[in-house]
């Protein structure tokens, strides 16, 4: 059974899923979402959460984001 849900444009009438999913398309797109600099960037800005959490560098030396398979990283799906 699929779950059926309701999602407003920025006008509040409702989309379809199908305008939905072109209009996150379109917005990964433009994000560039799964590109070097994107992860990059985001790797950065989870690095300076963990300094202002004060956590620093796990004792691997890698942040969670780094580790294959979360936000992103080697091995994400």
């Amino acid at each position: 059974m699929e779950m059926v849900s309701a999602t407003m444009n920025a006008k509040g009438d409702f989309m379809t899923k199908e305008e939905f999913d072109a209009m996150v398309e379109a917005e990964e797109k433009r994000l560039g979402v799964g590109s070097k600099e994107f992860i990059q960037r985001h790797n950065e800005i989870m690095e300076l959460i963990d300094r202002a959490r004060g956590k620093g560098a796990a004792a691997d030396g890698k942040t969670d984001y780094e580790c294959p398979g979360r936000y992103g990283g080697v091995g994400s799906v």
